[in-house]
């Protein structure tokens, strides 16, 4: 499980594409980051169905950020893809067992 974590971590940093293909967001990294209700309805139902490994990922907004708690690997996943497209300072990330 470790080498496959860890060859997806490498994959998306070294590889040209973006974490989900074929996902764009709908608006801007500047929209969303002033409507983070609009965020979290946007990876909610466009980018997490699309990602593989999420299984598992709970996102919740609160005190203005997107909370997203999950198991290690899947946080991880997440967390990747999100501050692919999105300002990482919108989210927190917290590891949850399995």
């Amino acid at each position: 499980m470790l080498i496959l974590s860890v060859t997806a971590t490498a994959m998306l940093f070294f590889s040209k594409g973006t974490p989900v293909k074929g996902y764009e967001p709908a608006e801007s990294a500047e929209y969303y980051a002033q409507d983070l209700e609009a965020l979290l309805t946007e990876i909610e139902t466009e980018l997490l169905p699309r990602l593989d490994g999420a299984e598992g990922v709970e996102l919740t907004l609160s005190d203005g950020v997107i909370r997203v708690a999950g198991p290690k690997d899947a946080l991880h996943t997440v967390r990747l893809a999100l501050i692919h497209y999105f300002d990482e300072d919108l989210f927190e990330f917290t590891e949850v067992p399995e």
